[in-house]
């Protein structure tokens, strides 16, 4: 494992999110400014990009997990657990689209969202008491975007769904305020598990070094 190893791990999900979001809005089928990432999973060329990109992206990030947590004495550390299920949430994700699989996608989502958070919250206590201090700063600050975001998101979902119940996500007209909140939420959260995971390269050495 080295830098692009972990570089990768956040570059491509990023990159694959970016386009697919991008190509959504581009065609003019977005129906509102600011959307849930997976919105951007909608039937044409943005879905093919969103769900070869994330399970790519999936599969690369539990190598990186696994690749992270060799050394002795605990392996199969829950730090390991927790990463691997956070990745293989995210390839669930890419491949049951909202717009079909509604609930097992949002299952999936929460998934990532809090094995994610739990996974880049053990990795921080490990390396801070073993001298993994570069990075230390930057994944602090990571981690509250993660659990700020992750608040806004669920709040903002709670109060659009009081205000009109029968305005699900994903539908015409989605554009409500409440769920501008929470896709901004998503945003915070889903840029803080990058964030965190860039941190690593700066400590990349202490990482590979220490037991999880």
């Amino acid at each position: 494992m080295n830098q692009w190893t972990v570089r990768a791990a956040w570059l491509m999900p990023l990159v694959t999110v970016l386009a697919s979001m991008s190509v959504h809005h581009a065609r003019g089928v977005a129906n509102a400014p600011i959307i849930f990432i997976s919105q951007a999973d909608s039937p044409g060329p943005e879905a093919l990009i969103f769900t070869l990109g994330l399970t790519v992206s999936g599969v690369w990030q539990a190598w990186t997990v696994w690749a992270m947590t060799q050394a002795a004495p605990r392996p199969w550390s829950l730090e390991r657990i927790a990463g691997l299920l956070a990745a293989g949430c995210v390839v669930a994700m890419a491949n049951r689209s909202m717009y079909t699989h509604l609930n097992m996608h949002i299952l999936a989502a929460m998934g990532i969202f809090t094995f994610g958070w739990l996974w880049l919250g053990l990795v921080q206590r490990r390396l801070r008491y073993s001298g993994g201090t570069q990075g230390l700063a930057q994944r602090k600050w990571a981690l509250w975007c993660v659990g700020i975001g992750y608040v806004a998101q669920f709040l903002g979902a709670a109060i659009a769904l009081q205000v009109n119940p029968d305005l699900t996500l994903p539908t015409a007209n989605a554009g409500h305020p409440w769920w501008t909140v929470a896709a901004l939420g998503e945003y915070l959260l889903v840029a803080g598990l990058w964030w965190g995971i860039a941190a690593l390269e700066q400590d990349l050495v202490v990482v590979q070094s220490t037991p999880s």
